[in-house]
């Protein structure tokens, strides 16, 4: 049985190395996830990368270009 997915990890830090990071999963299905508990005003940086589900073990792919997003709500 296949399945595909991404990952979202969101970090106070540009290299993920240090900081608050929060990772996030979401099945082929999901059209938008959302983080909470991210602070109002702060930046974070946003990367991506998707996975596929094969016999139980998960592939991962390389993680994208990384995103600076300021939270203004």
């Amino acid at each position: 049985m296949r399945k595909k997915g991404y990952k979202i990890a969101c970090s106070t830090s540009k290299k993920f190395s240090s900081g608050k990071t929060k990772t996030k999963s979401a099945g082929e299905y999901d059209s938008v996830k959302v983080i909470s508990g991210l602070k109002k005003g702060k930046t974070y940086y946003v990367r991506v990368r998707a996975y596929k589900k094969v016999d139980g073990e998960k592939y991962y792919g390389s993680w994208s270009g990384v995103k600076k997003v300021k939270i203004k709500k």
